[in-house]
């Protein structure tokens, strides 16, 4: 079964203001074109009708109608191979309600929808962050473009007319994003906010009271992926005005690892958040938080030790359990970059978690312990150790550039890395 309902009803803006299909997808298959091939900009101030009747959009409709996976969901495939449960089995539970034959049928020969209904928006607020994570790059923080070429390895680099642009860029200011909010909010049930940092973001403040203006704010739900450096008072006082608000927490190690993958975040502040979280959790109509850890070499050896932080904070509502989502790019930064050693010590003490997680038999938590398995199987799918060099490379450019030690926060790493370890 390939059916998701993401190309019916969803509507989804990049960092940089383009239409995509979808968050999860990748490669040019992802990317939202008109007729003669020019990419679909939030500038266009396009319906969502004319957003989801788009070439791509229609294709990939067909595409599912006849039971094909679509290239743009590799990441769904692999995920649902692997044993856990993907963005697509998420949001069908989520929205499909067994609507499947019924969006079929509603389906033109052509691909084309007859008046389509948006019930699930998400908004990336541009690259406005306050944080240059090392795994990251100028597209999602544009505090990254003075010094990204500086510390990639050559075939990374951008050209600088890119930099520049990504350095300055920002759709949120310049384009119509009251135009976005008032095609989908008329009909949409869901809202995410990613960037960035979208709690940093002034016009995500605005986007919120726009909701509460338009007297729909009790009928949506919130979400966002946020590095929770911060919890401004003003956005957490907007929240209970929605039907619910659902956070996603990126934080990629305990303690120091964290800080520096995540520079310049300070653990202190990750650990007051997050117990405030759980703190105000039925103040602020939280329905779900949890942390996301994005799966990569620096943290897969002590990943474990979030685990049990997790476990042992004494958090009632924050979920005891990470969600784990493997790193893709730069393929340096991935796990099937770790040497064999590296990779067996990793499963070890993933397996642990999982066994130990599987004894709660918490309600809830199925999905998480599924992304620590499709995180295994992602890692022994391919051996990628010939990216070494360059993650070397990039480990001292950047500490060079930082002042950082990547030995330091990541020793064990570093042994088993030596030529005799």
């Amino acid at each position: 079964m390939t059916f998701c309902v993401i190309p019916w009803l969803h509507r989804q803006t990049d960092e940089q203001g383009f239409h995509q299909l979808c968050s999860n997808a990748v490669g040019e298959g992802n990317k939202l074109r008109n007729a003669e091939g020019k990419r679909l900009h939030i500038s266009q101030q396009l319906t969502d009708e004319q957003v989801l009747n788009s070439p791509v959009a229609k294709a990939v409709r067909l595409q599912m109608r006849r039971g094909e996976w679509p290239a743009a969901c590799e990441r769904c495939r692999l995920s649902e191979q692997a044993g856990s449960r993907s963005i697509r089995q998420h949001l069908n539970a989520r929205f499909g309600d067994g609507r499947q034959e019924a969006l079929f049928s509603q389906t033109s020969e052509d691909g084309s929808l007859d008046r389509p209904v948006v019930r699930y928006a998400d908004i990336r607020l541009g690259n406005a962050c306050n944080l240059t994570c090392r795994m990251c790059g100028p597209v999602a923080s544009r505090l990254w473009a003075a010094t990204y070429n500086q510390v990639q390895p050559p075939a990374y680099r951008l050209p600088m007319r890119q930099l520049a642009i990504f350095s300055h860029s920002n759709w949120v200011k310049r384009g119509p994003l009251t135009w976005l909010l008032e095609q989908s909010v008329p009909s949409v049930e869901a809202l995410h906010f990613a960037g960035g940092e979208p709690l940093i973001v002034p016009e995500m403040v605005d986007a919120l009271e726009h909701c509460i203006r338009s007297g729909r704010a009790g009928e949506i739900e919130l979400s966002y992926n946020t590095n929770l450096t911060v919890l401004p008072e003003r956005v957490t006082a907007l929240w209970p005005h929605f039907r619910s608000v659902s956070l996603l927490c990126s934080v990629d190690g305990y303690g120091r690892l964290n800080d520096y993958i995540r520079r310049p975040s300070h653990w202190s502040d990750i650990d007051r958040n997050l117990r405030t979280l759980d703190r105000q959790f039925d103040n602020w109509k939280l329905s779900w938080a949890t942390v996301s850890a994005t799966m990569q070499t620096y943290n897969a050896l002590t990943i474990h030790e979030l685990f049990e932080y997790l476990r042992t904070a004494g958090f009632s509502r924050v979920t005891p359990l990470p969600q784990l989502v493997p790193l893709f790019h730069p393929p340096y930064l991935s796990i099937q970059t770790l040497p064999v050693p590296a990779k067996a010590l990793v499963r070890e003490r993933l397996q642990a978690e999982i066994e130990r997680a599987e004894v709660w038999k918490r309600p809830g938590l199925d999905g998480l312990i599924g992304s620590v398995r499709s995180t295994i199987a992602f890692m022994d799918a391919a051996d990628e150790t010939a990216n070494l060099p360059d993650f070397i490379a990039f480990c001292e450019a950047s500490d060079r550039a930082f002042g950082d030690s990547w030995r330091e926060a990541a020793p064990e790493l570093a042994e088993l890395l030596q030529p005799n370890g």
